[in-house]
């Protein structure tokens, strides 16, 4: 499924660059190279979180949810092909985080026993636990863009954020692990700790697909779903059984500034 979105994603880009030349070479706008640049700023909110793609079952309920970080700034520049495609590119500061609280049953992980990893508690663990996953981002997105009409475009593309901050820590109450394996000696936790944020990988690859809506000259809404391809903890973790993966919803403003 991954190779076949990735390769969406390049056929994308290609085409978008073989549209760019094929236009350019046989325009006879008399609109220079500088006219078809556009440059805007944005801002807003997201909701969403570090999640497994389907609910796993060692998840039992989840007993509350809250968005953390849940903003982005950014600048954008938008190249007009011709008057329906654009190719459009920025940089945008982002959170992508999560607060979570949640009943599960036979889930792996790890609790910190002391500074010396190595003597962590190791299991399967049955109680409550929570999650708080505060991580920081700089994204730099390559999008194809669509006009629709004079007012709504469309925009789809591959993105790449690179983590300035990773946070990605929690907490056990009120349950009991099985040490090594499902069947292992029963341990009681009462409120254990866990820290997974050096664990965090420092690059999310993966597609937005949006739309955005003119309601003014120079003002527009926004609305942008962002889907990270790779699981958000590095190769080799295992304290974690599933993948987790960054999907947001994007809700925000923006502004012409040329």
């Amino acid at each position: 499924m991954k190779k076949i979105i990735y390769t969406i994603a390049l056929m994308v880009l290609v085409s978008g660059v073989a549209m760019a030349q094929n236009a350019t070479s046989a325009s006879t706008s008399k609109d220079s190279v500088e006219n078809r640049f556009g440059f805007q700023a944005l801002i807003g909110g997201k909701i969403g979180g570090s999640s497994p793609v389907s609910m796993p079952a060692e998840i039992r309920k989840i007993r509350s949810y809250q968005p953390a970080l849940p903003f982005f700034v950014g600048v954008k520049a938008t190249y007009q092909i011709d008057k329906k495609w654009g190719v459009q590119t920025g940089v945008t500061f982002e959170g992508k985080g999560m607060n979570t609280k949640a009943t599960v049953k036979g889930y792996r992980t790890s609790f910190n026993a002391n500074e010396n990893s190595e003597e962590n508690v190791k299991g399967y663990y049955t109680g409550d636990i929570t999650t708080n996953v505060h991580n920081l981002y700089i994204t730099v997105p390559v999008q194809a863009t669509f006009k629709l009409s004079d007012a709504w475009d469309l925009q789809a593309g591959p993105y790449v954020s690179f983590a300035v901050r990773r946070k990605f820590y929690g907490q056990a109450t009120s349950g009991y692990m099985r040490s090594i394996v499902p069947t292992g000696t029963k341990v009681l936790i009462t409120d254990s700790e866990y820290d997974f944020s050096s664990d965090v990988r420092k690059i999310d690859v993966g597609m937005s697909v949006g739309s955005r809506y003119m309601f003014c000259n120079r003002f527009y809404g926004l609305a942008q779903f962002d889907y990270g391809f790779n699981n958000i903890m590095r190769t080799g973790f295992e304290s974690i059984s599933f993948g987790l993966h960054n999907i947001f919803l994007n809700v925000g403003i923006g502004m012409k500034i040329k």
